[in-house]
């Protein structure tokens, strides 16, 4: 991994570099979101969940975005106040209300995918096509191996065996559309 001349150990962990892209990304995003959609990032991530999921939980949308369910709870209820969410009972269990998504938040989730997409395809125009595809078997490599040290006890902070290494058999071609929408930090 590249090396910068930031003396801080955070600036040379992959962790911190992730968070620092998706940052810079989200920050562009909420800005660009409210101005032009009339939705927070926030809102559109739930618009993005519920428009992949149908009629879920809150409770779903929070264990899909890996967030705190206040976090979704708020934003849900900005959601239905602006008339892109409907909420109702769940006939199979009693006290669970579903979501989904009205008439304008279909809309809406069509205009705010397409900018998502336009400006991921921005970022990744400084990569060749072979790159990309590096980037996307990396990634998924990646996020593979965290959920596998977040199930260890140690939660990966103490050695673990070298499993998945990339030395390991040819290389899987990348899934298609993997840096799209809200997990492109969008």
């Amino acid at each position: 991994m590249q090396r910068s001349d930031d003396p801080r150990l955070l600036s040379a962990l992959l962790s911190h570099r992730v968070l620092v892209l998706s940052n810079t990304l989200a920050l562009a995003a909420s800005r660009y979101y409210p101005r032009r959609f009339g939705v927070r990032l926030a809102e559109w991530r739930v618009i993005d969940a519920l428009h992949a999921g149908g009629e879920i939980s809150a409770n779903q949308i929070s264990q899909w975005l890996m967030t705190d369910k206040a976090w979704v709870s708020r934003s849900v209820e900005r959601l239905i106040e602006g008339g892109y969410v409907r909420r109702s009972a769940d006939p199979g269990h009693g006290r669970r209300l579903l979501l989904r998504l009205t008439a304008k938040g279909q809309r809406a989730y069509a205009s705010i995918a397409a900018a998502a997409r336009q400006r991921n395809d921005n970022l990744l125009a400084c990569l060749t096509g072979a790159q990309q595809q590096t980037l996307q078997l990396a990634l998924t490599r990646l996020e593979t191996r965290a959920a596998a040290m977040l199930a260890q006890p140690h939660l990966g902070f103490d050695a673990m065996a070298a499993e998945g290494r990339a030395d390991e058999g040819a290389p899987r071609p990348a899934r298609p559309g993997r840096l799209r929408g809200a997990a492109a930090g969008a």
